[in-house]
């Protein structure tokens, strides 16, 4: 196996733009993508019904997102070191914004769009019943190649509908138009305002008692009139660590206040953003911007998202005030104690600090311990040997000697857009063929100008070339965890584990997908659905024999003790329902300030007494005392400024999905090839190439429920949840419901895996510093950077053959 994995058959993207071929790359696409319509409008003469092809009326402009989308640009304003390259990409990705939206409002491309969308009998078929999935039936009826032609083409009018291209009179798509146009000003100058403010609050030692000496170590010094001081910004990595460490409730509240009160400047943006989408969506004759963005996804309608809220605050409510009195009563003995005023009321800043002394004495969990058995290096291998043996992956650490050999400049820094950058190149099994995946980036620690939150971003997107060929993509996982202190590696407490499993799942999605074109690659789907993929690998970080596995303590190597790790593991739902009830009533602002009862409503809507009511109500924590300026944290919602508009509720709602997957898949053995492999082809591979709701029965076997997920959350009463295709909760479910759940040796026979249940097998994966725990190396068994190649030991009697045959057979259907 020596130097099998050494030479990717697709060298790595060059990352070393100028904002001089930024500016010109950006005005090349511009370019591409103008020549792609006109030549629709060319081969297409509406009068002459053989000239209405997929070919002459989709292809060029899929063809050129093909290409456009295997270079990666905005990229470079999220995490650049250079300033003037990442403010010269916001501005071109502003300008290209407005372009995009000239190019989606041609009316001559969408009257070819249209003109094949009747020929072909999708718009017929629509019409009959209009809830109805694209099936492979509905696609050949309609003369396409396969369902993913069916779905660009119909997902491509319905944008073009909703774009306002269907209005009747010209002087309302003018307005449409020019709304759609200023809505991306705004979305650009309201992120923009985030990505460059640098507000920061400057606080004595004294004020940040409580923190760790390490965080406080790394802190800027101040100088002249902050003398004395240290600047504390407003990153996670400080921000989160004051709220949850430091003693003094006032400092507490003076970060609390001054976050939620950042970027005053997104106020007015915020409200015009809201009033235009109104008219937008009432100029198309919908009843609301929710009622228009919702449509569209798996929840169909403001209804339904109003229904799953309002029953989690139902159900919640009972458990989140008992919670409210759990942490009055800690705050209570922690005042009496330090000799402090208790007002018999629990803040904003009061919840994170409180929730962490609760944690301790109910479970007792230290964070600073528990970060010692999770330094960021092996954290990393631990967490992709996990999947890779799981789902058939090797990853290959790049080191720069391996850099500089596939650079198609010779030189390791061109490929890396930041040289504490981790790289892999990634790779299927033998099962799968040992064939070329892709590219996974690390970006692990905070620094100036970089994006401040934990994310995934896909860089470069998969999809069949002209030649058959597959262009491999490539996906970053951005995070700001802990940076090296002079005597420590990068320690991670476990709710940075969780982060760095959910944006790998965002990350696997992208990986292992195998869409014909890159508008349906990887995480491109539903809202409401994408998150599912993510939120499902989080199961493995609260279970006690997977936190051990990826342990290992930065000092002695040792593994967590099990005790440790099981109290973990028991501590996943400590004060969920308060959790929660956060979220739900992030949700519900979302949807009312998208579903106003009436358009004077939503102008004398007062938005800031509306976000703090809500989270007040549901949560119980309070805001401001009384009389004091109401803060506008609902100005910090970036989500509502990046496709997630009417769309908060989406967390909830596709975690209904994830805990139904696990629970039918995976619960009774996390580790089951079987199941893996046939969740990677059913679900991850197919990315937003068919409908998320057929993915989700073919896989399931069943119409998904939430009774997994209300069960887990301990919301269901005993008895009255059908739990036959349901398995073992990973927190506390009835050890009876495993009954139902085949093993992998009990699985459906090859035969039946052209009914749509197939499976898949073991796995190798290959990691800087890799454990050999319970693998075999041999001398000859090592990657290109010295790394062994683990495979699992005394795999069961024959399985890795038949993940084989399974494998081809995926491959085969694929093709």
């Amino acid at each position: 196996m020596t130097g099998m994995y050494d030479n990717p058959p697709q060298p790595p993207k060059l990352r070393n733009h100028t904002p001089e071929s930024v500016t010109a790359a950006f005005e090349a696409w511009a370019d591409k993508h103008r020549a792609a319509l006109d030549a629709i409008v060319a081969n297409v003469d509406l009068d002459d019904p053989t000239t209405i092809t997929f070919e002459h009326v989709m292809s060029p402009e899929i063809e050129f997102e093909n290409e456009k989308y295997s270079h990666s640009l905005r990229f470079y304003q999220y995490v650049s070191p250079n300033k003037d390259l990442r403010d010269t990409t916001r501005r071109m990705a502003k300008w290209y914004g407005e372009f995009w939206t000239d190019m989606n409002t041609r009316e001559d491309v969408f009257r070819a769009r249209d003109a094949l969308y009747h020929k072909s009998g999708l718009a017929a078929s629509r019409e009959q019943d209009p809830a109805r999935c694209i099936t492979e039936d509905i696609a050949r009826n309609a003369g396409f190649e396969d369902v993913e032609s069916a779905v660009a083409l119909e997902e491509a009018w319905k944008g073009a509908i909703g774009s306002g291209l269907g209005l009747a009179s010209e002087s309302q798509r003018d307005r449409f138009k020019q709304i759609q146009r200023r809505l991306e000003t705004i979305k650009s100058e309201f992120n923009t305002n985030h990505a460059t403010d640098n507000g920061c609050n400057w606080l004595t030692p004294e004020e940040l008692d409580g923190m760790d000496s390490d965080v406080l170590d790394q802190l800027v010094k101040g100088t002249e009139e902050n003398e004395g001081k240290l600047r504390v910004t407003f990153n996670p990595s400080h921000y989160e660590i004051i709220l949850r460490d430091v003693k003094n409730p006032e400092t507490r509240k003076r970060m609390w206040i001054a976050m939620e009160n950042k970027c005053p400047e997104n106020v007015p943006l915020f409200k015009e953003a809201m009033l235009l989408r109104d008219e937008a969506a009432r100029l198309l004759d919908c009843l609301n911007h929710a009622t228009l963005r919702i449509g569209s996804r798996m929840a169909k309608t403001p209804m339904a998202v109003n229904n799953l809220l309002q029953d989690l605050q139902t159900r919640l409510a009972p458990l989140a005030t008992k919670e409210l009195h759990q942490l009055l009563e800690a705050k209570r003995k922690d005042c009496e104690a330090r000799n402090l005023l208790f007002d018999g009321n629990l803040y904003c800043w009061d919840w994170t600090f409180y929730a962490s002394k609760i944690s301790q004495q109910e479970h007792g969990l230290d964070h600073k311990e528990i970060a010692e058995y999770f330094p960021l290096e092996s954290s990393i291998t631990g967490m992709l040997s996990l999947f890779g043996e799981l789902f058939g992956i090797v990853f290959v650490r790049l080191a720069t000697e391996d850099l500089e050999r596939i650079s198609p400049t010779g030189v390791a820094e061109d490929v890396m857009f930041h040289p504490d950058t981790i790289m892999f190149s990634v790779w299927n099994d033998g099962c799968e063929g040992n064939d070329f995946l892709g590219y996974l980036y690390i970006d692990a620690h905070p620094r100036e100008g970089k994006y401040r939150h934990t994310a995934n971003f896909p860089l470069e997107l998969g999809h069949e070339k002209a030649d058959g060929t597959r262009f491999c993509p490539s996906t970053a996982l951005v995070c700001n965890f802990p940076a090296p202190t002079k005597d420590k590696p990068s320690l991670l407490d476990h709710e940075h584990v969780v982060d760095l499993f959910h944006e790998l799942g965002h990350g696997i999605h992208g990986l292992v997908s195998r869409t014909r074109f890159s508008r349906h690659h990887g995480t491109a789907g539903k809202r409401d659905f994408v998150e599912a993929p993510s939120q499902m690998l989080e199961h493995w970080t609260w279970r006690t024999e997977y936190i051990k596995r990826i342990s290992k303590h930065y000092q002695t190597g040792e593994q967590m003790p099990a005790d440790m790790a099981d109290q973990i593991a028991a501590s996943r739902h400590t004060l969920q329902a308060s959790s929660i009830m956060r979220q739900v009533s992030l949700a519900m602002f979302d949807m009312e300030v998208h579903s106003p009862k009436s358009r004077t409503g939503l102008e004398n809507m007062d938005f800031a007494r509306r976000y703090n009511e809500l989270r007040s109500e549901l949560t119980g924590w309070k805001g401001q005392a009384f009389g004091e300026p109401m803060t506008h944290g609902y100005a910090n919602l970036q989500h509502l400024f990046s496709d997630y508009d009417a769309g908060l509720y989406s967390y909830l709602w596709s975690n209904t999905y994830s805990y139904d997957m696990f629970y039918s898949a995976f619960a009774k053995d996390p580790m089951d090839k079987f199941q893996g492999y046939r969740y990677r082809h059913m679900v991850l591979e197919k990315g937003a190439s068919e409908d998320e709701m057929l993915i989700l029965e073919q896989f399931l076997g069943r119409k998904p429920t939430t009774d997994a997920f209300f069960m887990e959350l301990g919301l269901t009463e005993s008895g009255s949840v059908d739990t036959s295709s349901l398995k073992e909760s990973s927190f506390a479910a009835p050890a009876s419901l495993i009954e139902q759940c085949p093993s992998s040796e009990e699985g459906p026979s090859f035969d039946s895996i052209a009914e749509g249940s197939p499976s898949g097998g073991g796995g190798s994966i290959v990691a800087d510093n890799l454990s050999t725990r319970g693998g075999r190396v041999t001398e000859h068994d090592v990657s290109s950077d010295g790394a062994p190649v683990v495979e699992p030991t005394s795999p069961r009697k024959g399985i890795r053959h038949k993940m084989r045959d399974i494998a081809a057979h995926f491959r085969k259907k694929k093709e």
